[in-house]
């Protein structure tokens, strides 16, 4: 009987860890982008891996085979690197709404490089918003940066309802 138990146990046990490793290895390893459109306005959540994406960008073989768009020097400080990656988002990422290519601008950056360079917090995003004149939107494009690699992209439009106190939201869909 104790045999019994304890075989019940392991077996238990080892399923739970198998369980978590397929969870784990499940977690999306690739950029990606969220795309958020809500009364013309578009928010762009990018979220990847800072740290692969410095050595990426520090490697000045992978610059000159034109897999990145800037060559990042071990000797430049942290705001010298921050304001150079801001300025690479900016210029190369491509944003259109119904054809049109919409201006944007940054509204958050991570502050900490070095912290994520070092790999211990490796991922992080950035956050760009960008008004369409357009109210009705039919289409949205995006394009980042090369040097971001493969980006997986979901576009997400909000349906929001003013309910009183005590009162059900309902959403059809």
């Amino acid at each position: 009987m104790n045999f019994l138990k304890h075989f019940l146990s392991f077996t238990i046990y080892t399923v739970m860890l198998c369980v978590s490793t397929l969870t784990h290895a499940h977690a999306l390893k690739e950029t990606t982008a969220t795309i958020t459109v809500r009364s013309g306005q578009i928010d762009v959540l990018v979220n990847t891996d800072f740290s692969h994406w410095l050595n990426l960008l520090h490697n000045n073989e992978a610059w000159l085979l034109g897999d990145t768009e800037l060559v990042l020097q071990d000797g430049q400080t942290e705001q010298v690197k921050r304001k150079q990656l801001q300025e690479l988002v900016l210029k190369h990422t491509k944003v259109q709404a119904n054809g049109a290519l919409l201006s944007c601008q940054l509204n958050q950056f991570p502050a900490q490089l070095t912290q994520l360079h070092k790999g211990h917090h490796r991922r992080a995003y950035f956050r760009l918003g960008c008004v369409s004149t357009h109210k009705q939107l039919n289409a949205v494009s995006l394009v980042l940066p090369k040097s971001l690699g493969r980006v997986y992209t979901s576009l997400v439009q909000p349906k929001q309802q003013l309910i009183g106190a005590g009162k059900k939201a309902e959403f059809k869909l």
